[in-house]
């Protein structure tokens, strides 16, 4: 893929993640990615997980009420939590804390800033949306239908970047960050996931120039997007000279579980009833007694190694053989499980 220093295509833009509120450890990613789509002329619209996401693919948590807190960017801690008291320094927009200052005027419940209008009861341009019990796919939702309604309609949802790379059947049938772009296409729009390719700690000047390629394919992408395709999976790898590495169309590289279970038995938690939102317990509302019903615990302990392996060892033209090799991979994806052909008509026992 060649690429000339374009504009940005898509001007309004909605970011969801799977990895939620900034974090140092969790969630490193997504203040360096948006800044720099602001930077390039993107307004950009956050509407983000409570909590982490991980691996929940493009669901929906059916029976929470969700909740959307819109929380100002600086007031993020390294932890993922954020100061709920929190008052910025009066912002040259003519914001602080919400609030009309220097002037602005307040028209038909609108704030009018220049040529861009905010609704009163959205946020403003420096707050973003945390939704408590929120998935990446009910953040889509949620950031295409409710949330922004004073903003420009959204031209492109982009989901991510993920916390390590999504390669692989496996990790994109299960990513909850190309689950957030899955859901802009049922919504009739277009989506683009990207993953920076480590879990590791990664310096600042490495992030930033993860970021600088990012939104330059995103720019790329949207500008020359292929009618076939409905969403794009990016994936970046972590290295400083990034920028200067090729950007490689590719194939998803076909992987299935071959190493076990995927949770383990956790023994120290057991009489312990599984719990999903406060006071909920085997999907009703419990009253805290053990009772004679026999329990047993299990956590998440995916073995993960037969699979680093095998994408270790990927033909060339993967998307995980590309991104371990230092390229930039991008996969064009549509958004079906389709049928395998020739299996058709009465089927006759």
């Amino acid at each position: 893929m060649r690429m000339s220093q374009c504009g940005n295509g898509a001007d309004n833009t909605t970011v969801v993640n799977d990895d939620g509120p900034p974090s140092r450890r969790l969630s490193p990613y997504i203040r360096p990615l948006v800044d720099e789509l602001q930077a390039n002329g993107h307004t950009v619209s956050v509407a983000i997980p409570a909590a982490s996401r991980s691996w929940i693919g493009k669901a929906h948590l059916i029976e929470a009420k969700l909740t959307a807190s819109y929380v100002h960017k600086d007031s993020f801690r390294e932890d993922g939590t954020w100061d709920e008291e929190y008052q910025p320094a009066e912002q040259t927009n003519g914001l602080t804390n919400g609030h009309l200052t220097n002037g602005h005027s307040l028209t038909n419940g609108d704030l009018t800033n220049g040529t861009t209008t905010y609704n009163e009861e959205g946020p403003t341009p420096d707050e973003w949306v945390i939704i408590t019990n929120g998935t990446p796919a009910s953040c889509t939702q949620l950031g295409l239908h409710n949330l922004f309604q004073g903003r420009p309609p959204i031209d492109l949802v982009i989901s991510g970047p993920n916390h390590g790379r999504n390669a692989s059947t496996i990790y994109n049938l299960s990513s909850g960050t190309v689950g957030g772009a899955l859901e802009a296409v049922f919504c009739g729009k277009r989506g683009i996931a990207i993953s920076f390719g480590s879990k590791d700690e990664q310096a600042a000047d490495v992030i930033a120039a993860a970021a600088r390629l990012a939104v330059r394919v995103v720019g790329y992408l949207y500008q020359h997007w292929d009618e076939r395709v409905e969403l794009y999976n990016i994936n970046v790898p972590m290295r400083l000279d990034v920028e200067e590495r090729p950007i490689i169309y590719t194939r998803t590289l076909p992987y299935y579980w071959n190493r076990g279970c995927l949770y383990a038995e956790d023994c120290g938690e057991k009489g312990k009833g599984v719990t999903n939102g406060a006071g909920e317990v085997n999907g009703a509302n419990g009253n805290g007694l053990e009772g004679r019903t026999r329990k047993r615990q299990f956590k998440w302990s995916a073995d993960l190694s037969d699979m680093k392996k095998t994408m270790q060892e990927s033909e060339e033209g993967t998307d995980a053989h590309t991104v371990l090799n230092g390229s930039t991979s991008v996969t064009a994806l549509r958004a079906n499980f389709w049928h395998v052909p020739g299996l058709e008509g009465p089927l006759d026992l």
